[in-house]
């Protein structure tokens, strides 16, 4: 972003298939342990045999049995989630009450990505009406699943009266949602900002979809765990996942004073369409390296700059040789000294949420030194990256880059930093 005001990220939340908090997150992909399983819901396993669910965390502990009682799944993701990056980021006590010698809960703002929002609780409702051929309905289903109630239920809980906004920009709603709300700190409009996705799309009629459009892994190893294979030569589709993850941006400024924990700057963001096709990538992903193009302009860095790249690679033929045709482009004859990497071997595609958890990902090989793996490509695609990090590695790292490209051509890039 190449502008005197730093932004700062002081505080990580995520809720993943491995449970909730970033340590278990971040030892799970590090270690390349694969937390896909086979589906155990009969109805969704005709769609998706297998995916990366979160199966251990106890909401009602969290949040109350009321509070689960009365939202979506996704929503209740965001709330945990938002618990741990508030709390990581010290601005709330143990009794969850906002410390306001730290910031006022008026300047605090909340950007959230969802691809489809609280999904779970719409079809519920749509299949209970055509069941009893009534209206007897909740009427708690709007409220449930508007792609806002996870936003406006972290606002609620903490008595947050900054902007409040949700961005669907399928699989790039995460990185859209942090890139763009940054302008809201730069504008006056927020000092603190909780920026990131929450996504939990186990439904007949989603998964039903996604696996008519060809998107989802319906064959694979008989060890399910490897059936999520970026980058591979025999890739099959994407393994689809849930869980939420949350960061707490603020000024550099402003966290010092504070005396927060800074884990690094957000120094870049690029947003761009392919124009192309509803589902499909532009096949020399010219979409996705416009926003590699543009993060580094506003980062005012050179591609050489760049330490590692996460890619956004689900593993779809379509996808991953477009991203790695974009990389090659950007990187040129350089291309073999950026170590690459796709995290989604190991966790799934969480879709909204893909842009928050990857960067957390890159936010903590910044603070440790660590590049996490490709796991499941043992035979890569001649396309690939020449350097796909198989295995956890050290390396020194100052500028990473997070990518993520959706459905309808939508791209989005982030640029982490070390501070100044």
């Amino acid at each position: 972003m190449s502008q005197a005001v730093q932004i700062a990220i002081t505080g990580l939340g995520a809720v993943t298939p491995y449970g909730a908090g970033t340590s278990a997150f971040w030892n799970g992909i590090l270690e390349g342990n694969s937390v896909t399983t086979k589906m155990e819901d009969e109805e969704l396993a005709r769609w998706t045999p297998v995916a990366a669910q979160v199966t251990n965390v106890d909401f009602e502990s969290y949040l109350g049995r009321k509070t689960v009682k009365d939202t979506d799944r996704f929503t209740q993701l965001a709330l945990v989630a938002a618990q741990e990056a508030l709390r990581d980021a010290d601005l709330i006590d143990s009794s969850q009450n906002v410390k306001s010698h730290m910031v006022k809960a008026d300047d605090v703002g909340i950007a959230l990505g969802s691809a489809f929002g609280g999904v779970q609780s719409l079809e519920a409702g749509s299949a209970k009406l055509a069941r009893l051929n009534t209206a007897r309905v909740s009427p708690r289903i709007v409220s449930k699943s508007i792609p806002n109630a996870a936003a406006a239920a972290i606002a609620k809980e903490y008595s947050f009266r900054g902007p409040v906004m949700t961005y669907a920009t399928a699989c790039a709603s995460a990185a859209n949602a942090i890139g763009e709300s940054v302008h809201w700190i730069l504008q006056g409009n927020a000092e603190v900002i909780v920026a990131g996705g929450a996504e939990c799309l186990f439904t007949p009629s989603v998964l039903a979809g996604l696996r008519a459009a060809g998107a989802v892994a319906t064959t694979g190893p008989e060890d399910v765990r490897q059936w999520s294979r970026p980058f591979h030569r025999d890739r099959k589709g994407m393994v689809m996942g849930e869980g939420s993850a949350l960061l707490v941006l603020e000024t550099l400024e402003h966290a010092k004073a504070r005396g927060a924990k800074v884990y690094g700057v957000l120094s870049g963001y690029g947003a761009s369409n392919d124009a192309y096709h509803e589902t499909s990538p532009h096949p020399e992903g010219a979409g996705g390296l416009l926003a590699m193009q543009r993060a580094l302009r506003g980062a005012g860095l050179d591609p050489a700059d760049i330490d590692y790249v996460n890619a956004h690679a689900t593993a779809t033929p379509a996808g991953d040789a477009a991203e790695s045709i974009a990389l090659r482009t950007l990187f040129g004859d350089n291309v073999g000294a950026t170590p690459v990497s796709s995290i989604k071997g190991a966790v799934g595609h969480m879709l909204g949420t893909a842009g928050a958890i990857e960067s957390i990902a890159c936010v903590k090989a910044l603070e440790t030194g660590w590049l996490p793996p490709t796991i499941n490509c043992d035979i890569p695609d001649e396309l690939a990256p020449p350097d796909i990090v198989p295995q956890a590695r050290r390396a020194p790292v100052r500028h990473v880059m997070s990518n993520s490209f959706g459905f309808g051509g939508q791209n989005g890039v982030l640029i982490w930093s070390q501070p100044e």
